[in-house]
Formats: structure tokens, C-alpha cells, sequence
């Protein structure tokens, strides 16, 4: 996995309106945390950034005060309206320790049960994994082709990768192939129809009782 550069200023501003202009000035806001040292509030520029976002690396070198550490992206804020970053949380790390994380998912080829008339359905858009920091894939892709209809592929049978231990629950499904059920056609004579009501037939002695019961 290829490990990108990205600086980073220390910032001393918080609130929203302090935030809201840094944004204006092309920035985003972060912060930096873990490893027992104190939380460091960064500043980014949105460029840069993004571009690392867009190549799908995890880890980065973070240079801060001419000082570089390894951080792992842990998680990144959207702006789904306007398509920005609003915030982003990076997490020191330790090269010779494992780490946890969600990496996505990709399936790829045509299932048998698509060719057959079924349809595709992809559950999962990630999974949990731990490794090493310089084991972390940019994605993991999961062969679908040989899937048929009523058939389905859990995290248990993902592709063994060397150093990724998958940490999602073995028995989740992945992507399943299902037939298409058709709808029966109602006719509007059926939908107008009213219920057959059916009732039960006192037995002997019901009646009578029922009759007397009325009389009192």
C-alpha cells in the first residue's frame, strides 16, 4: 500500500463560525488523536486532501510542525448537498501494531443467477478487518461470478488475504443472487367483492339455550 505525504497546520480557532470561514478559505478542519499524546486540532487544505480521499490510501505521513507521524484516516465528514468534506479525524498510529478498520468491498464478473433471470443484490459496501498498517488493502475484491439464484456469499468465504484477518461476523452476507417474484395480477371483480361471511351452525341445545337466554 502506497504511503502519501500530506502537511497539515496546528489550529487554535473552534466554533462555528471560526470553522465556517476556514471552509470559505478553501480548508478543512481535523484533528489528530491516540498513541497518549494530546489531541492536536489541524487545518488542511481541501485540495490536497481530497486528492489522497480520491486515490483510496488509509494511511498517510502526517507532517505537523515540521514533525511527520503515521496516521490512519478514521473518519471523514460529508457535505452530501454541496459534495465537500466537512471534517476529517485522523488516528496515530504505530507501524509494528495491528489496527482495526472498514475497508470496501468491490465484487466483480457476472453472476450465473443474473444470467438466468435473477437478480443481484450487494449487501455489504465494506468489511471490518485488522493488519498491520502497511498491510491495509485499498479495497478487497470479491469474485460473484459463479453465483447462482437462491445462492449467496458470506464474510467467511471472502478471498484469504495474507496478514487480513476479517473481524465482520463470519455468517453476514456479502452479495446473494434471488429470484424475481412476480406479483398475481387482482381483478377489479375480485378486488369489489365482498367477503363471504361464514358462520358456525348452533349444534342442538344451542339454539334453545341461546332462545331461553334472550326471555330472561
Amino acid at each position: 500500500m502506497k504511503i502519501l505525504e500530506l502537511k497539515a497546520e496546528k489550529r487554535t480557532t473552534r466554533g462555528s463560525k471560526a470553522v465556517k470561514k476556514l471552509r470559505e478559505s478553501g480548508q478543512i478542519p481535523a484533528i489528530l488523536y491516540g498513541h497518549k499524546p494530546d489531541n492536536v486540532m489541524l487545518c488542511l487544505n481541501e485540495h490536497d486532501f481530497t486528492r489522497i480521499l480520491h486515490s483510496g490510501t488509509r494511511m498517510i505521513n502526517l507532517t505537523v510542525d515540521n514533525k511527520k507521524e503515521s496516521a490512519l484516516i478514521k473518519d471523514v465528514q460529508y457535505d452530501n448537498l454541496l459534495d465537500r468534506v466537512l471534517h476529517v479525524d485522523f488516528s496515530r498510529i504505530d507501524l509494528t501494531e495491528r489496527v482495526k478498520l472498514r475497508v470496501p468491498l468491490e465484487v466483480h464478473g457476472e453472476p450465473v443467477g443474473v444470467k438466468e433471470g435473477g437478480v443481484l443484490t450487494h449487501v455489504m459496501k465494506d468489511v471490518e478487518i485488522e493488519c498491520l498498517p502497511t498491510a491495509i488493502p485499498e479495497k478487497i475484491k470479491v469474485n460473484i461470478s459463479e453465483l447462482g439464484i437462491g445462492k449467496a456469499i458470506h464474510v467467511k468465504e471472502l478471498p484469504v488475504l495474507e496478514g487480513i484477518q476479517y473481524i465482520s461476523e463470519t455468517e453476514l452476507v456479502v452479495a446473494s443472487v434471488h429470484q424475481i417474484v412476480e406479483a398475481k395480477a387482482v381483478s377489479e371483480e375480485e378486488l369489489l367483492a365482498e367477503p363471504e361471511v361464514i358462520t358456525k351452525k348452533p349444534k342442538e341445545g344451542e339454539e334453545e339455550s341461546a332462545e331461553a337466554a334472550k326471555k330472561t
